[in-house]
């Protein structure tokens, strides 16, 4: 009998499960048309080019669901400090790998001279590799310090990405300060997208402001509440900044999983 492996954005394996099994996970939404599916040992491909599954893709989609498996609740309601507070209880066991890692991305910025230049090259890679450590933290696999490292694959969509939207936002920003808000907004979940997707940089920026849809006002908050954070884990002495950052970046994912539930929507 053939056996399945569903394949995470950051490598990680999750089966076997048999045919059966297989189509009950896409029924569910734990399986979607652009999820990597390894069947006995050869080359993962999309679940929807596998003909087996090819019919089931041509029906109603599934509702939507993390493209793995979720090992946490996401809260039932948009509240922006449940989020947060979310975020703390799983950060907490892993703060000093966290930490590490948001000390490491700091510390690469602030390299004289050439840190600032760096950041603004691969910020957007590192940055993609950080966000499938939160995924993966949200799906119930430790983090490692080396994951940050992952995001490489996607180091030209997510320049380019980053380029666009610092120029948009800033640009909003300098002229009338409010349009730069809503740009900032509608594409905070870019770097979550390209992490766990392969759609180009436009189609993930769509992708984004289209999740943000009816929540922007929910989401202005939450970017209000981590600025709290922030300040509280910089007052800290100094150091709470780098349990702060993990815990902002967690409490974003969550929303991002969230606004997926809550929209139906397959970023794919």
């Amino acid at each position: 009998m053939d056996k399945y492996f569903v394949v995470a954005p950051d490598g990680a394996e999750y089966g076997p499960a048999d045919l059966p099994g297989l189509t009950e996970w896409l029924r569910e939404g734990r399986v979607l048309p652009q999820t990597l599916i390894r069947k006995n040992g050869e080359t993962p491909v999309p679940a929807e080019t596998l003909p087996e599954l090819a019919a089931m893709f041509a029906a109603p989609p599934a509702p939507a669901s993390p493209p793995f498996p979720t090992a946490v609740a996401v809260p039932a309601q948009f509240s922006s400090w449940d989020f947060i507070a979310k975020a703390w209880d799983l950060v907490k066991p892993h703060w000093l790998t966290l930490s590490a890692i948001a000390f490491i991305a700091n510390v690469i910025g602030v390299v004289p001279y050439v840190g600032p230049c760096l950041m603004f090259v691969i910020g957007g890679a590192i940055y993609v590799g950080i966000n499938r450590a939160i995924l993966g933290l949200l799906a119930g696999k430790p983090p490692e310090i080396g994951m940050m490292f992952n995001g490489f694959d996607r180091f030209g969509q997510a320049f380019v990405a980053n380029l666009i939207i610092v120029i948009a936002v800033s640009a909003g920003f300098i002229l009338f300060i409010v349009p730069g808000v809503i740009l900032a907004i509608m594409w905070m979940f870019v770097s979550l997208v390209l992490a766990e997707t392969q759609l180009d940089f436009w189609e993930a920026m769509k992708a984004s402001a289209d999740l943000t849809v009816g929540y922007r006002w929910e989401l202005f908050g939450l970017l209000l509440a981590c600025i709290v954070v922030a300040i509280a884990g910089a007052l800290a002495c100094c150091v709470g900044i780098f349990v702060a950052q993990p815990v902002i970046l967690t409490a974003m994912a969550l929303a991002y999983r969230f606004l997926q539930a809550q929209k139906r929507l397959v970023a794919a």
